[in-house]
């Protein structure tokens, strides 16, 4: 089993990455192909690089400026490589173990699957296999042979997927059983960890919560609903903060996506442009504190902060009266 994603965004995605593909690579395409994504997520309007101050804005500028298009950004996106430099910060057992890594259409036809396991494309985002007690079938490998394929890159222009190897990643199913593991991400300005996402029912009903460094839930949402869960990770928080702390050393924004299973924190990966600079935080006022992060990455971040933003807001709204 896998995500299963709708056949109209299977469609918008190959078609981006055959008529992107086919424009050249320079900074004035980049830069149009990312303002016009984030238009297309924000009411057509286009990014205020000039002035950023929502959230996306501030990443499209992030995106657009050359500091993610070098080699050490490329490294720490591949899901291969990212795991020695994960190792070679951290020590080992941070990551998860690498079963196989299959570089050609050849290899996938042939390959037995060791089951059950994950099976994700090093060079992508959003795709993930699970096999369970039989090898792919058909379709399964033809969705495969499509992520060696597609090009990420040309689709959507992060300087970070650039240039990267097309192969697969195959990986033992970690927590005991599919969706036995807890999936928590770390957003972090300056090597500060700042915000804690929580994803719950990935493969089913999908919540997302967020949370302070403190384990205290922010009223924010972004893409999915809130699940109004409490903070269960209280055990592990000092590690997860000084994990991601030092991973996100010296990025000026970096998501540091752990699975936590049981006591034991593994890196999955590390994310830089999250959504594409798309998908804005809600509310908007909440969007744009998260905003001030990238140059206060000292703001305490907390739910009275955002409350009391918020309400400010609303008794700014003019009266219907």
């Amino acid at each position: 089993m896998g995500t299963r994603r709708a056949r109209s965004w299977l469609l918008l995605e190959w078609t981006g990455t055959v008529l992107f593909g086919l424009l050249p690579d320079t900074r004035a395409v980049n830069a149009a192909i990312s303002k016009l994504f984030y238009a297309a997520y924000n009411g057509w309007r286009a990014p205020n690089l000039v002035r950023p101050e929502r959230f996306n804005e501030k990443l499209v500028a992030l995106k657009l400026s050359g500091e993610a298009d070098h080699d050490q950004s490329r490294r720490v996106t591949d899901k291969e490589l990212v795991k020695q430099h994960v190792t070679a910060l951290l020590g080992e057992g941070h990551v998860v173990p690498t079963l196989a890594v299959l570089r050609s259409a050849a290899e996938v036809d042939s390959f037995a699957f060791p089951l059950p396991c994950v099976v994700k494309p090093t060079h992508s985002s959003q795709e993930v296999l699970h096999l369970d007690a039989a090898q792919p079938t058909p379709d399964e490998r033809r969705r495969m042979k499509y992520w060696l394929w597609k090009s990420y890159f040309a689709a959507n222009r992060e300087p970070n997927y650039r240039g990267l190897e097309h192969k697969l990643i195959v990986e033992p199913v970690i927590g005991g059983a599919f969706g036995a593991i807890e999936d928590v991400k770390v957003l972090c300005f300056g090597g500060r960890p700042k915000l804690i996402q929580v994803d719950e029912g990935r493969f089913g009903r999908h919540v997302r919560d967020y949370y302070d460094i403190r384990g205290e839930r922010l009223p924010v949402t972004m893409r999915k609903p809130a699940g109004e869960l409490p903070f269960r990770f209280a055990a592990v928080l000092p590690e997860l903060l000084s994990i991601a702390a030092r991973l996100s050393d010296g990025y000026r924004f970096l998501r540091v996506d752990c699975y936590i299973v049981g006591t034991d924190i593994l890196i999955g990966e590390l994310t830089q442009f999250p959504t594409n600079c798309t998908v804005p935080f809600r509310p908007e006022t909440t969007d744009r504190i998260i905003a001030r992060l990238f140059d206060e990455p000292d703001l305490d971040l907390t739910p009275e902060l955002l409350a009391a933003a918020e309400g400010l807001a609303h008794r700014a709204e003019p009266s219907l009266a």
